[in-house]
């Protein structure tokens, strides 16, 4: 998902992955499952099968455990402020983590394109020698969105396929 922000001086783009579940939500999948599974190996362990009870706690212990991860993941924010001669990125999982401040001359964008658009494009930022991808986890809609917003901001933006339409 995709938030921009237009202040007089300053451009503020927030970028956050779209998300299929809160974490409520997410919790309560994961007592369900933790109920099912285990109800289902106590049944089978006092019929005498007490052996399924390790495996059974190691299934719902990974459940969680990803769970927990693809959850935590959806909550990965980029924020990108475009100043007149700074951009600002900051990114991180509910919090700022990092944060990164470039003089805007010597910055541009690419398009990185795959032969057949069986990738997403990925959208780099560049400078002398170094290079940083923003928006990983955004979809094709929003990678365009956020193409056209910087294009809009005045950044030169390449493609790797220029010769396409985009």
């Amino acid at each position: 998902m995709i938030k921009i922000q237009f202040n007089a001086p300053t451009t503020v783009i927030t970028l956050t992955p779209n998300r299929s579940a809160t974490w409520l939500e997410t919790k309560t999948i994961i007592i369900i499952m933790v109920v099912i599974v285990m109800s289902i190996a106590i049944g089978w362990a006092f019929s005498g099968a007490w052996v399924i009870l390790p495996f059974a706690g190691l299934e719902v212990g990974l459940f969680a455990y990803f769970m927990y991860r693809v959850c935590r993941n959806g909550f990965a924010q980029q924020i990108i402020t475009i100043s007149d001669e700074w951009v600002i990125i900051e990114s991180g999982i509910q919090r700022r983590e990092v944060a990164r401040s470039y003089h805007r001359d010597r910055l541009s964008f690419e398009i990185s394109e795959t032969e057949r658009d069986w990738y997403l494009p990925d959208i780099i930022l560049c400078l002398e020698h170094y290079r940083f991808s923003i928006g990983e986890f955004l979809n094709k809609e929003d990678r365009v969105l956020l193409k056209e917003t910087l294009q809009q901001s005045g950044f030169p933006l390449s493609r790797t396929h220029w010769w396409k339409e985009s």
